[in-house]
Parts: C-alpha cells; structure tokens; sequence
C-alpha cells in the first residue's frame, strides 16, 4: 500500500447552516460519512491534513471569509492534535500553499480527498493532485455542493463524478476507499465498510 493521506476541503461552519447561506446538500450525512472516514484514517494513524477556505470579504463565498462566522472548520469534522490546517485563498488546495510540500514530508503518495464543493474546490484540488502525481481516491457519498439554480445539488455531484471519472476511487463510498487504502484491519473501525 503506497502511504496515504485524508484531504479534508472546505468542511467550514457556514456550509452547515446559520451563516447567511443554506446549509449543503443533505448536510447530516455529509457530515456522518465524513466523520466516519475520519475516525477510521485517526483509528489506522493515516495523516490528516485539514484545508480551510479564506475567501475575499465582499465575494460571492463571503462566509467562507477569513475571521467571518462561517469561516471555522465544522467542530464535528475539525483537526486534533496536531493534524494541520492549511489555508487556501484558490479552488485548488495546492495552489499558493504549501499543502504539497506537507505530503511530501510525510511521504504521501496516494490522497483520500472528501469535502466540499464538488465542482468547485474539491475537483480543482483532485485535479492539482493529479498533475503533481498523486494518486487519488474519491469517494462518491465523501463530498457536497449547493444546488446551481438550474440543477440539483445531486444532479451536479453526479455529473462531476462521472466528468471525472479519471480519480481511482470514483463512485465508491467512503467505506470502500477506506477499505481499499487502509486494508482490513482499518476497514473493521469504519461502520461503512461492512
């Protein structure tokens, strides 16, 4: 198994209600698979790093801004110990950080990414990914979006899973990426992986 490291994109307080924006598309089970993973790459001592969104003050992501309400990591899904966050001002996660060169210290070499938003953050940052030689693994219930005025939030989600279709885990669910990363031994910690 090439060493692995969990991805969490953008997994912010105002996707989750109360911060002047509707909450993601069926946010509770976003947030219990998300949890799940998480438990399980903590359970099997896979690197976690945590990506936090710092948008401009006055753009349409406004509650994603830095020092902004909406702008901390979702407690539920938020980094402990030292898991690190790193702060991105682009779609891509890699860009103008130095996300990359945290992987590269810990040997990663093939990403579980999960988070938000599908079209936008999470595929420019499996995208960034790629070029730099990662494998990736994306699993088909691990991210989120808001609907777009013409398509459903789930419309889209599927659309870009299938764009993608290029990412090694796409369509799979939390519970088989793990299980395909983290063997069988981590696969029993993880309540999606039976």
């Amino acid at each position: 198994m090439e060493p692995t490291a969990l991805i969490l994109v953008d997994l912010q307080a105002a996707a989750f209600g109360g911060h002047g924006i509707p909450p993601v598309h069926d946010p509770d089970l976003l947030v219990g698979n998300v949890r799940a993973l998480l438990q399980s790459a903590r359970t099997a001592a896979l690197p976690v790093v945590h990506i936090q969104h710092c948008a401009a003050a006055g753009s349409p992501a406004e509650a994603f801004a830095e020092g902004a309400p909406g702008w901390p990591i979702f407690p539920a899904v938020g980094p402990e110990g030292s898991e690190p966050v790193v702060r991105k001002r682009a779609r891509n996660a890699f860009e103008g950080t130095d996300l990359h060169a945290r992987l590269q210290a810990i040997g990663a070499r093939t990403l579980v990414v999960a988070g938000l938003q599908t079209e936008h953050c999470v595929a420019a940052t499996c995208r960034g990914a790629l070029r730099l030689g990662y494998a990736v693994q994306l699993a088909a219930d691990g991210h989120s979006t808001w609907p777009d005025g013409t398509r459903s939030a789930g419309e889209i989600m599927a659309g870009n899973i299938l764009r993608r279709g290029y990412l090694a885990g796409i369509g799979m669910t939390i519970g088989t990426v793990f299980g395909r990363i983290a063997g069988e031994e981590a696969a029993r910690h993880c309540k999606f992986c039976h």
